[in-house]
C-alpha cells in the first residue's frame, strides 16, 4: 500500500476526525491532547487557529501515534505550509485543484469540500481522495448523504460539521465513511472554562459510539456466517 492508501484506510478505520479550531494556541494544544488521551487518533488543526503550523509540528513530534491533518487549507501555499509542518492530510472547505495536485505530488491524503452532487463529482474527478460534504447538517443531514449516495455511491464522503454526538451513527448508516467532530466535543463554554477533562469525556463518548457500532456490525457478520 502507498502512504496515501494507508492514510485512507486509517481515516475509514478511525471514523472520527477531531477538529481543533480555537482562538488561542494553548487552548488548541490542550484540546488536541484531550482528544488523543480519550481515543481520537486523527486530529485536524485548522489554519484559522493561531500558530496552526507550529501546533501541527509540535503534535507530530510529540505523538507519533496520531495522524495530523491540516484544516481550512485554501490554496497551494497553505498545502505547502501544512506539509512542511508534518501534516499528512489536507482538508479544505472547498475544492481547489491546486491543493489536490500538490497533495497528489507529495503523497498526502486530500479531503476536498463540496455541497451539491455536481460539486461532489467534480471534486472526486479532480483527484480528491475523500469528499467532505459540508456543511452537512444545513444541507439536509444524514438523509441528504443517503440520497446522494444512491447515484454516486462510489465516492467516499466525510460528513463535515457541525456534527452532533447523537447524529454520528446516523451519518455512518447513511453512507459517510467518517465524520468531522469539533464544536460538539470542544464546546466553547468548556474551552473558556478550561474544562479539558469534560472535553475528554465527550471525545471518549464519541469513540465509544463508533466502537459500539463496529461491535454490532461484527456480531451481525458473525451471525450471517453461521
Amino acid at each position: 500500500m502507498t502512504a496515501k492508501e494507508d492514510l485512507f484506510a486509517h481515516v475509514c478505520r478511525e471514523v472520527i476526525v477531531g477538529v481543533v479550531r480555537e482562538d488561542k494556541a494553548e487552548e488548541a494544544v490542550a484540546v488536541a491532547e484531550a482528544y488523543r488521551e480519550n481515543g481520537i487518533r486523527t486530529l485536524e488543526i485548522t489554519f484559522t487557529t493561531p500558530d496552526a503550523s507550529e501546533i501541527i509540528a509540535t503534535l507530530v513530534r510529540a505523538y507519533p501515534d496520531l495522524v495530523i491533518a491540516a484544516g481550512t487549507v485554501r490554496n497551494a501555499n497553505d498545502a505547502a505550509t501544512a506539509r512542511r509542518a508534518g501534516a499528512k492530510i489536507l482538508v479544505s472547505p472547498h475544492t481547489d485543484t491546486r491543493v489536490i495536485e500538490y497533495a497528489t505530488e507529495h503523497d498526502l491524503l486530500v479531503i476536498a469540500g463540496a455541497a451539491t452532487p455536481t460539486e461532489i463529482i467534480r471534486a472526486w474527478e479532480a483527484g480528491a481522495d475523500i469528499v467532505k460534504v459540508y456543511p452537512a447538517p444545513h444541507l439536509g443531514g444524514p438523509d441528504y448523504i443517503r440520497t446522494i449516495k444512491g447515484p454516486i455511491r462510489d465516492i467516499p464522503m466525510l460528513a463535515g460539521g457541525p456534527i452532533t454526538l447523537d447524529s454520528i451513527e446516523s451519518y455512518l448508516e447513511a453512507g459517510a465513511v467518517a465524520v468531522n467532530l469539533g464544536g460538539s466535543l470542544a464546546v466553547p463554554d468548556l474551552v473558556r472554562a478550561r474544562k479539558w477533562d469534560e472535553i475528554g469525556k465527550r471525545a471518549l463518548l464519541a469513540c465509544s459510539i463508533v466502537q459500539s457500532r463496529r461491535g454490532d456490525a461484527m456480531k451481525m457478520s458473525s451471525s450471517t456466517v453461521h
